[in-house]
């Protein structure tokens, strides 16, 4: 919660200071080296040469100057030592806020004029303090940037926190910049490493340029430095237009000069306005090869008695007192020489970096957003729907459950019903607190437990006390497959939770095989009640068509194992729409030929059944046959079954021109092949056509918005089809960099598409393969063996946005792998990235 709270603020400062920020970022480095670019610009003016008369003294000096310039009075005198250089004067208007700057002759006080550049420079530094708004350091401008120097000091530490990576210790995963990510993973590299590089500088310049935004900041830092706060020292009231009396500054200048020598390169003397008398006349001095301006020893002298008043050595001050004196040159970085003034210059021109890169980061999390809602949504909702009519949440493995709850919401709001759908882990205590009528849709996966994205929604809520739920009437439809003892146990338990918070139900739980038609109709009848269109179930089941075999290629011949195939389909007409990485290949299966004939001879035998119908042996094809002596009749053998639809893992893309699987035949205890296997990899012959269609699994997708984003793909034996399927998309886009851990039997008879992954390789699509083979000497691991010894590697690729996408064996494998990635990532990182979309699984 607490870094919800702290990324909602960092963005929101972001859209609205960004922009500032980045204005200030360009003008300081403008200004970084101002003094150096003016003289590149000018050098005769700063340079002149050796005058042929002497010095003038600092007296006269600024007398000539101020009789060149009425109305001005000379407020500081900068005087170079060396005699080749002209001296740097600025003059204040007596009234008003008139102020000019520029070099005079050193031997003659003539006005050489201003450094080329310079308006330009003024100009940067009025929108570097103040936007340059009307009203001065006075006006709305100075806010402005007050306001941005604090936001800048909350991005650095808030954003701090929200990288925060699991290895703090391990520098790589702060400091390391992967370009070879693309779009809104690269953006974020960039926002997030880079932001690290200069977080320090950023903080510096934040906390010292906020020293000329506020009073009382200046105050509070002066105390806590110094142990005093600065009062009006040397500021006096008096009367208007009265003139102080000026005390001569050359016997000080004198002695200062006999008592210093040569110890000193540059001097400044500053002198108050006409109307506040001079108590003292000081010299600041800097010695040759200070770090930075203001590096001065102060001389003060007792304009009466011209007596040595104090002498202020720089290098005797307070830490604290060389910190408050030299804000300035704390905030450009010259305070550590060259090096910090290349530093603040480089770190100030990446500004823009953050407000671009957080503006495309917040565009894409907008444009996600209304995607999101777009697909919640599906449709547009009839005049007169009512908010928050009923709230739909689904958990999908596979993407069966999800479709189902968008056709329910699609059927409910062609009747009139406004539904909003969400998946289980947006609910929360709060959401459920606010509706009235919920539906659920909830698969269960393997041995009764709740699919991956549902997993933090189990832990964090079915696992204690519920809250009070007796406002919230409820249903629930459980998927599930009743070959497994558990059947639709997620469901359930989702039932019992409910009830026990008190929730009550619109109708009783409907549990939910393939193909089961009884469950069908009570769906459709529990969402009629609830106010669905008659006869519009929303999105149209996807149909079977026909699709011919074109090859058929055995990937083990040789081995003692069952037997794997790489098969390929072109569809026999023009396909409507495609597919992606990820999706399913349901396949309507067919009876062996030769199990189906002689179970016709062997009911020819009997005289009753002979005019039995010739489509009698295509329907027994698709049927479950019965058991050898069972008499059939063309009654019958209409009321048999159909064989249950096989799925499998879409090893392709559409791009690719052919839908390919990779199956592994299945045997009975009788040795006998399964339907499914059977079919497809022995009894359907090449250039035979069969009944398929591909699923949309959205539980298996890469996300869209990971722009490219790296995959850490994990499986075993076929589970390397969905595999396939991804690293084909990734190489299709261009996307590079990805991570294959992936384990068979031995390496040589089950390198499954050693070709293509040797390809990848090489041409950077994948940066790593790691491979396990279970039965080699050498070897004798699993896939989940292996990432022990990769758990750094692992961590710091999803500290960089790496998605993990699982697919193969349910039983050892997924299950080993989901223990080592929880032991290695945490149980509850798991169930944020699979909320996430970041953590997906596709196994069987």
């Amino acid at each position: 919660m607490t870094k919800r709270v702290f990324f909602q603020i960092h963005w929101f400062l972001g859209i609205t200071a960004g922009i500032v920020l980045a204005l200030m970022g360009v003008t300081g480095a403008t200004m970084s080296f101002e003094d150096e670019i003016t003289e590149a610009l000018t050098p005769r003016l700063f340079a002149p040469g050796v005058p042929s008369g002497v010095d003038l003294s600092p007296d006269r000096l600024i007398a000539r100057i101020e009789s060149d310039h009425p109305g001005y009075y000379v407020a500081r005198l900068d005087w170079e030592a060396a005699r080749d250089r002209s001296h740097a004067v600025r003059l204040l208007a007596s009234e008003g806020r008139g102020r000019m700057q520029g070099q005079v002759d050193r031997a003659t006080g003539r006005w050489l004029g201003e450094p080329a550049g310079a308006g330009f420079f003024h100009l940067m530094d009025e929108l570097h303090r103040w936007l340059a708004l009307p009203g001065g350091g006075n006006g709305i401008g100075r806010q402005i940037t007050a306001f941005s120097a604090i936001s800048l000091i909350f991005f650095a530490l808030s954003g701090l926190y929200l990288r925060w990576p699991r290895q703090a210790l391990d520098w790589r995963a702060w400091m390391v910049l992967d370009l070879r990510k693309t779009g809104r993973n690269l953006w974020r590299a960039l926002h997030v490493v880079i932001g690290t590089w200069v977080l320090l500088f950023y903080l510096l310049s934040a906390l010292t340029g906020l020293w000329w935004s506020y009073d009382w900041y200046r105050q509070g830092v002066l105390y806590a430095l110094t142990g005093k706060a600065g009062g009006e020292e040397g500021r006096r009231e008096s009367k208007k237009d009265e003139v102080a009396p000026r005390p001569a500054i050359d016997p000080a200048w004198t002695a200062f000069r006999s008592a210093t020598g040569d110890t000193y390169v540059w001097f400044r003397i500053t002198r108050p306005a006409p109307a506040q008398p001079m108590k003292a006349i000081s010299f600041d001095a800097r010695p040759a090869g200070a770090r930075h301006l203001r590096q001065t020893d102060r001389y003060s002298y007792d304009p009466n008695t011209i007596a040595l008043k104090k002498r202020d050595l720089y290098d005797r001050r307070p830490l604290g007192t060389i910190i408050t004196q030299s804000m300035y040159e704390l905030h450009r970085g010259a305070f550590f020489g060259l090096p910090g003034r290349i530093a603040l210059l480089l770190t100030s021109l990446t500004m823009p970096l953050f407000t671009i890169t957080g503006y495309l980061l917040y565009l894409s999390r907008r444009r996600r957003k209304r995607e999101a809602k777009a697909l919640e949504a599906g449709i547009a909702l009839p005049a007169g729907a009512g908010p928050g009519d009923l709230l739909i949440a689904y958990a999908s493995q596979t993407g069966t459950a999800e479709i189902r709850a968008r056709n329910a919401a699609l059927a409910l709001a062609q009747g009139g019903v406004r539904a909003q759908v969400v998946p289980v882990g947006k609910l929360t205590p709060t959401l459920l607190a606010e509706s009235q009528r919920l539906l659920l849709v909830v698969s269960t996966y393997g041995e009764g437990e709740p699919p991956d994205m549902a997993r933090g929604f189990a832990s964090r809520l079915l696992s204690g006390a519920g809250p009070d739920l007796g406002h919230l009437h409820y249903g629930i439809l459980a998927l599930g497959d009743r070959e497994y003892p558990d059947f639709c146990a997620f469901g359930h338990r989702v039932d019992d939770w409910l009830r026990a918070a008190g929730a009550t139900k619109l109708f009783p739980l409907i549990a939910m095989d393939h193909g089961d038609q009884a469950a069908e109709r009570q769906w459709d009848a529990a969402l009629h009640d609830l106010g669905a269109a008659e006869a519009r179930r929303g999105q149209t089941v996807i149909p079977f068509t026909a699709w011919t075999l074109v090859s058929r290629h055995m990937l083990n011949p040789h081995s003692d194992a069952l037997k794997a195939f790489h098969l390929q389909f072109e569809p026999t007409a023009a396909m409507d729409g495609a597919w992606e990485a990820g999706d399913i290949v349901e396949a309507q299966p067919c009876n062996a030929p030769e199990a189906v004939d002689a179970l016709l001879v062997a009911q020819a035998r009997d005289a009753d059944l002979i005019d039995l119908p010739a489509s009698l042996r295509d329907h027994l094809m698709t049927a479950m046959l019965p058991d050898a002596g069972h008499p059939i009749t063309a009654e019958a053998a209409r009321a048999l079954r159909p064989l249950p639809v096989r799925e499998y893992s879409a090893a392709s893309i559409t791009a690719d021109g052919t839908l390919d699987l990779v199956i592994r035949q299945v045997r009975g205890e009788d040795g006998r092949l399964g339907v499914g296997s059977g079919w497809l990899t022995a009894h359907l012959p090449v250039g035979a056509t069969t009944l398929l269609r591909v699923r949309p699994n959205p539980g298996f997708r890469a996300d869209p918005g990971q722009g490219g984003a790296p995959l850490i793909l994990i499986g075993n034996g076929t589970g390397i089809a969905g595999l396939r399927a991804h690293l084909r998309a990734q190489a299709h886009d261009g996307h590079k960099g990805h991570w294959l851990l992936f384990g068979e039997r031995t390496r040589r008879h089950e390198s499954f598409f050693d070709d293509e992954l040797s390809v990848w390789i090489a041409d950077g699509t994948l940066a790593r393969l790691d491979r396990s083979f279970s039965r080699d000497e050498d070897c004798g691991r699993y896939v989940q063996d292996m990432l022990p010894d990769a758990a750094s590697t692992l961590i710091d690729w999803v500290d960089r946005g790496a998605t993990i996408l699982v697919c193969g064996s349910l039983e050892g494998m997924a299950q080993g792998v989901h223990e080592g990635l929880a032991r290695i990532l945490g149980e509850a990182t798991l169930e944020h990235l699979a909320e996430d979309g970041r953590y997906r699984r596709d196994v069987y």
